[in-house]
């Protein structure tokens, strides 16, 4: 199953991880010889909204969401290139209708880097346990796996993978119904 079938539906999950990629592509390499820069970064919102959460629930029961999003990391920039990496969790409740609600945690570890030449490498991996109850009692558990790894040569400069620059790209999402 691809996960990009959902994207808009449920919790949002690479929207930082993406703001982070392109502050990388916007932050210039330091000159040659230059000293290592370093730096940590964290942010903490909540969203609300209305989402489906289609893995071992209908597709078509839309609920209430209410999500707090805490990101967290640490970059270096060298003379040849740009590293990050960090983690991001999401805590959220999806009310329904119907009296049934979803409890859950996403917690996502990435990681990035970019050389001088170009060369740009990331890496996400995401672990999602979710709790589904039916008038405060636990009817069933959900738990979401999703990997995704790209390698690629920018060669047009434009901060994207595109066709003919890609070398390696996996993406493995799957989940269980208990």
């Amino acid at each position: 199953m691809d996960r990009s079938s959902h994207a808009e539906v449920g919790p949002p999950r690479r929207a930082s991880f993406a703001a982070i990629v392109a502050l990388a592509l916007f932050v210039p390499v330091a000159a040659a010889g230059a000293q290592a820069t370093v730096g940590k970064f964290n942010d903490t919102h909540t969203e609300t909204g209305s989402t489906a959460l289609p893995e071992c629930l209908p597709p078509e029961l839309v609920g209430s969401l209410n999500l707090t999003n805490t990101i967290s990391g640490h970059f270096t920039e060298t003379g040849t290139g740009f590293h990050v990496e960090g983690t991001e969790t999401e805590s959220y409740r999806v009310d329904f209708a119907d009296g049934r609600y979803v409890l859950g945690v996403a917690t996502s570890h990435f990681g990035f880097n970019v050389s001088g030449s170009g060369q740009t490498m990331a890496k996400t991996v995401i672990q999602e346990p979710r709790a589904i109850y039916d008038g405060g009692q636990p009817i069933g558990r959900v738990l979401i796996h999703f990997v995704s790894g790209i390698t690629y040569r920018d060669a047009n400069a434009n901060g994207m993978p595109d066709d003919g620059e890609i070398t390696a790209n996996v993406e493995r999402f799957f989940f269980t119904c208990g």
